[in-house]
């Protein structure tokens, strides 16, 4: 098996991954975890993928990983299982929510100090 992949981290703190992996002759590619910066709220927010073995958040091929709380599980108004996730990246705080039945994307935003 083998793998690459593209990362960048700009500026304002982004990621961006793009990931190759070559296993028994057949590649997959991943669209990538993505973490930017709101125009409208000026709070950054994303996708991650979900490493509950690890208690960590991060890149589809696990080249970051943050380390992450996974709260309780629970279900949603259509059934669908979710877990909230709190982590902090740059010195900032986040939180998220893994959409458990559909997969490991975990859809986060930045939470402000008041």
């Amino acid at each position: 098996m083998s793998s690459s992949s593209k990362i960048t981290k700009g500026k304002s703190g982004q990621i961006y991954e793009e990931g190759t992996v070559t296993f028994r002759g057949k590649t997959f590619t991943s669209g990538g975890a993505f973490m930017g910066v709101n125009k409208k709220t000026g709070k950054m927010g994303g996708l991650l993928y979900a490493y509950p073995r690890e208690r960590s958040v991060g890149t589809w091929d696990g080249t970051i990983k943050i380390p992450a709380k996974f709260t309780r599980i629970y279900r949603d108004n259509f059934g669908g299982l979710r877990q909230t996730v709190y982590f902090t990246y740059q010195g900032k705080r986040f939180i998220g929510t893994w959409f458990k039945s559909q997969g490991d994307i975990v859809r986060v935003k930045e939470i402000k100090a008041r």
